[in-house]
């Protein structure tokens, strides 16, 4: 499980910020594997700034629903 985080902690609202790295697919033109970052507050709201989440920010994209299910979230 390769999983990066850098876990940021907001002092004055006391909330736990962690950016977690995740892999995408491979772009189809250059080969490339693209990453994308999501962002947990609290482990209760999640943000990601791949292109899907951007475009239906009320639905969990994939790279979120991925994170969730390895960090045993909403199972």
């Amino acid at each position: 499980m390769n999983l990066f985080c850098y876990i940021h902690y907001s002092m004055k609202k006391e909330k736990q910020i962690i950016k977690y790295r995740q892999m995408g697919s491979r772009n189809k033109k250059t080969g490339k594997l693209n990453y994308y970052t999501v962002t947990s507050v609290d482990h209760k709201k999640f943000e990601c700034e791949c292109l899907g989440f951007q475009y239906r920010t009320y639905k969990d994209c994939k790279h979120i629903t991925r994170l969730k299910y390895l960090l045993c979230i909403d199972r």
